[in-house]
């Protein structure tokens, strides 16, 4: 038997078990004492340190083995727990705008073999919550205040591209530009993009909102420079309504100038791939 043999056998066996061992307390009582942050703070800690430790004093062979062994007992296990806490898990995170918290939680469930899916999952739900309860508040401001109804259009829109404005921030900085989450947005956006308020489809809103801007620079008088990027933020949520001729006809109905025209084709023809993801 080769010393390697021995090493394995004799010692390393028994380190991962004595290992695995140590780490299932650990995480038991974070998992009862702490908040999911801090929770993910120890979690990173140690995983240093295991790492640490086996360029110290082991064969550099067993640090897959022993970092796979400590991410089971620390971030597996107790997976669902750590992720749902009611006042600290990633809901709580998403609606408290904590980045660096998600950053953190991303780095450490990236290592771990689909531990990216509960997480883009929540990302989803909450996206598509947020959405929905935009389309909400203009179906009820539109109700109460149908003379104004244009205005309402507007913020409406506005509020929309500041939404996906918000979450491509967090796909790119927090989610490193992983596809899983760039999948979970375009799901979540597809889903409240293509419902009608008040009796109008996303459709005609974009559409109608692409008017205003492009004949009044809107209300708030934009500078060329401003309604270009307005319109380029407009043809990206266009990529997620799904009737797009629907959009075309409210376009031509509305004898849009071929300003819009042009940028839409460029655009769509760009970004083809991202409209096809």
């Amino acid at each position: 038997m080769s010393q390697m043999d021995h090493y394995a056998n004799d010692f390393e066996a028994h380190m991962l078990q004595g290992t695995g061992a140590y780490y299932s307390v650990k995480a038991a009582n974070w998992i009862r004492e702490d908040s999911c942050p801090d929770y993910m703070i120890k979690a990173e800690e140690y995983l240093k340190r295991e790492r640490d430790r086996v360029s110290h004093y082991l064969h550099s062979s067993s640090e897959t083995k022993l970092v796979e062994k400590v991410q089971h007992e620390l971030l597996v296990v107790n997976a669902n727990q750590l992720l749902e806490k009611e006042h600290s898990g990633v809901r709580a995170l998403l609606r408290d705008d904590k980045v660096d918290d998600l950053s953190r939680m991303f780095r450490l469930y990236h290592k771990v073999t689909r531990g990216l899916e509960p997480v883009s999952n929540v990302f989803k739900q909450h996206i598509t919550a947020e959405g929905t309860a935009l389309l909400q508040q203009a179906e009820d401001a539109a109700s109460s205040q149908a003379a104004n109804g244009g205005v309402q259009e507007q913020v409406l829109i506005r509020k929309i591209i500041e939404l996906h404005d918000k979450y491509m921030t967090y796909v790119t900085d927090c989610f490193q530009n992983h596809t899983l989450f760039h999948k979970a947005m375009k799901e979540a956006f597809e889903i409240f993009c293509n419902k009608t308020v008040a009796g109008s489809s996303s459709a005609e809103l974009l559409a109608t909102f692409c008017d205003t801007i492009l004949r009044k620079g809107g209300s708030e008088k934009l500078s060329d420079e401003a309604i270009e990027e307005t319109l380029e933020k407009v043809v990206k949520l266009l990529a997620y309504i799904s009737d797009k001729d629907l959009f075309a006809e409210f376009y031509r109905q509305k004898s849009l100038p071929v300003d819009f025209f042009l940028i839409g084709v460029l655009m769509m023809n760009m970004k083809g791939v991202y409209c096809q993801n």
